[in-house]
């Protein structure tokens, strides 16, 4: 497995500066990690223990992880080490495919919207790696998502993005990624011999967060840098924009994204 092997269909910087992804990664952080991290301890995930955030990014979710596991040591890791430089240390930079961590030296793994960006092959060499460094009993927690149980909303805003999502798709399977990958995940971490393995389904919702948080995923600036990029026009934008506001301005207006986690044990 080698570097460019695994850094897939998700390339930060592509038609908008690092800053721009950097503040998003924050917000989606803030939106769904704390319904990420319930699945996590339900599943497992305790306080003293070794924690790889395995593809951190710029460590949205490796600061909320330490944040959680004061006890514990957290580790961010990534191909990207740009991005691994705005990460507090203790990090790991992947090099060649590869884990600078002992066999057996892990209690807990998370990977967090990783998977929807490599192929199947590559994903099946990761899972590998990370079955190496789990200890005997380790857990790994995959966060991924499933365009075709993404979660509803009211309002119109939903005819703006509809035809946005189907490019989106479009493109990030061009590049070898996968919007739908969160149904694959489970056999292919049996495959991988990992046992126990559980995928689950919850939701975060605006009766949880305030509706100007789904903005992340639903408002036109998370589409901007795609305008920037060429992969969208300037006319979808303007859709986007047109049908959010008119969201915003439904007294009813109300959204439910689903979050879908796999958990998974290494015997």
């Amino acid at each position: 497995m080698t570097t460019a092997s695994i850094s897939g269909s998700y390339i930060v910087g592509t038609g908008y500066a690092r800053g721009v992804e950097y503040d998003r990664l924050e917000r989606q952080a803030a939106l769904s990690c704390p319904r990420e991290f319930e699945a996590m301890f339900a599943h497992g995930l305790r306080h003293g223990g070794i924690v790889l955030d395995l593809g951190s990014g710029n460590g949205a979710v490796t600061r909320r992880l330490r944040a959680a596991l004061p006890d514990s040591v957290v580790y961010g890791s990534d191909v990207d080490h740009e991005l691994l430089a705005s990460v507090e240390p203790p990090v790991l930079p992947i090099v060649d495919g590869r884990i600078p961590l002992a066999d057996n030296s892990v209690d807990d793994v998370v990977m967090r919207f990783v998977a929807q960006h490599l192929t199947q092959r590559v994903r099946a060499e990761v899972f590998a790696e990370i079955r190496r460094v789990l200890v005997p009993g380790g857990r790994l927690h995959v966060i991924d998502v499933d365009d075709s149980d993404a979660g509803t909303s009211s309002g119109k805003v939903v005819r703006g993005l509809v035809a946005i999502f189907s490019e989106l798709r479009t493109l990030q399977a061009a590049d070898g990624g996968d919007r739908y990958v969160v149904k694959k995940i489970p056999a292919e971490l049996v495959e991988a011999g990992f046992t126990q393995v559980d995928p689950v389904t919850s939701a975060v919702t605006t009766d949880d967060h305030p509706i100007s948080a789904f903005a992340v995923h639903m408002g036109p600036d998370r589409y901007v840098p795609l305008v920037s990029s060429g992969a969208l026009t300037i006319e979808q934008l303007a859709v986007v924009g047109w049908s959010w506001e008119n969201f915003l301005r439904d007294p009813d207006a109300f959204i439910s994204i689903n979050v879908h986690t796999v958990h998974a044990v290494s015997p």
